[in-house]
């Protein structure tokens, strides 16, 4: 830890105290967690974003909807209202948030819910679809008010909880211990070359008790965002680089790879993008290069630039993402199936 840091200490110690209290009430069961009789997966993280919890959301969604019906209900991250609500393409950002959107679009068949109150999201999802075989929780690792059935708990391989620190010394949502709480821990954003045997060393430094599996990021296509335009990355010369995530890095470092000519402009997390915003993107854009270029964004931006008319007339793409297993890919996939198929209707 830099000791630049160590002014924060105090406040960290005050962040600490009360995560702490509050995992307390609830381990002490003072508060009771609600369980619910269908099968609920919780997808989340101890750090402050950048995890990929979205994509390995998508990656369930994808493994469960051909054998069941599921639902998947997120906080709406971003979103000017609270209220519960299920998300429609038709839907913009501001009113359902810009993931929840960005998966509804994904899956238009599969059930997009937001809440605040995770409780009262289940209970409405259930009350609308009471036939449900299961429901994904979207970022809920924090929310004890609910109890899910699988906790599954993400770490990014760049930046892994057990090394971090609690916010604000480090982005520690609450206590590296509190990750027993997960049943399943997936360490993310893993390079694809990644060997066995430092995986058993990052097994052992983390030292947690239930399966540990390894992803990493797989880059899909390009598309168009104004039409069924799809291009080859190898194709690309030159391109400006719209981020507004929590961690630009691997598509950065993906992008970099190639040989293109790269300007990247980049936003904070879950911005909310503006009229002069566009319109300084494309001021950039017509000045960088000269020709063989486009604008490349993430989808989660992809949700709110399209919103902007004056794009219409500008190469604007935005890059896919999916996630894959370096190893195990069945063993997971088993465990997902066999935890949804053997707690039906069981509290």
């Amino acid at each position: 830890m830099k000791w630049l840091k160590w002014p924060l200490f105090p406040f960290a110690f005050i962040f600490w105290l009360i995560t702490s209290i509050r995992n307390t009430i609830f381990n002490k069961k003072l508060i009771k967690p609600t369980s619910f009789s269908i099968p609920i997966i919780n997808v989340g993280n101890i750090t402050m974003g950048g995890t990929g919890k979205t994509p390995h959301t998508e990656y369930l969604i994808r493994l469960l909807q051909s054998k069941f019906k599921i639902a998947v209900l997120s906080k709406g991250y971003g979103r000017n209202t609270k209220e519960f609500m299920f998300v429609e393409t038709k839907n913009k950002p501001f009113e359902v948030g810009d993931e929840s959107l960005q998966i509804k679009n994904k899956f238009n068949d599969t059930i997009i819910a937001v809440d605040h109150n995770r409780v009262n999201g289940v209970l409405s999802i259930l009350d609308e679809f009471p036939a449900l075989d299961g429901i994904i929780l979207d970022d809920a690792y924090q929310h004890r008010k609910i109890k899910p059935g699988l906790n599954i708990l993400l770490s990014d391989y760049s930046q892994p909880f057990h090394k971090d620190y609690i916010f604000p010394l480090g982005y520690l949502r609450e206590s590296k211990h509190n990750s027993c709480r997960a049943d399943i821990l997936i360490v993310s954003k893993c390079p694809e070359n990644l060997t066995k045997n430092q995986a058993e060393i990052l097994k052992k430094e983390i030292s947690f008790k239930g399966d540990v599996f390894f992803s990493t990021i797989k880059y899909v296509e390009i598309s168009h965002l104004f039409s069924q335009n799809n291009i080859n990355i190898k194709t690309i010369k030159n391109l400006v680089l719209v981020t507004g995530i929590a961690n630009p890095n691997p598509l950065l470092k993906f992008i970099k790879s190639f040989d293109i000519n790269i300007k990247h402009l980049n936003f904070r997390d879950h911005y909310n993008y503006k009229e002069e915003d566009a319109s300084e993107i494309i001021e950039i854009f017509d000045k960088f290069a000269n020709d063989d270029k486009i604008i490349l964004t993430t989808q989660k931006d992809a949700e709110k630039l399209k919103l902007f008319k004056s794009f219409k007339k500008y190469p604007l793409y935005c890059i896919d993402i999916e996630i894959d297993f370096i190893w195990d890919k069945n063993k997971f996939d088993k465990k997902i199936l066999n935890y949804v198929i053997h707690n039906q209707n069981n509290c």
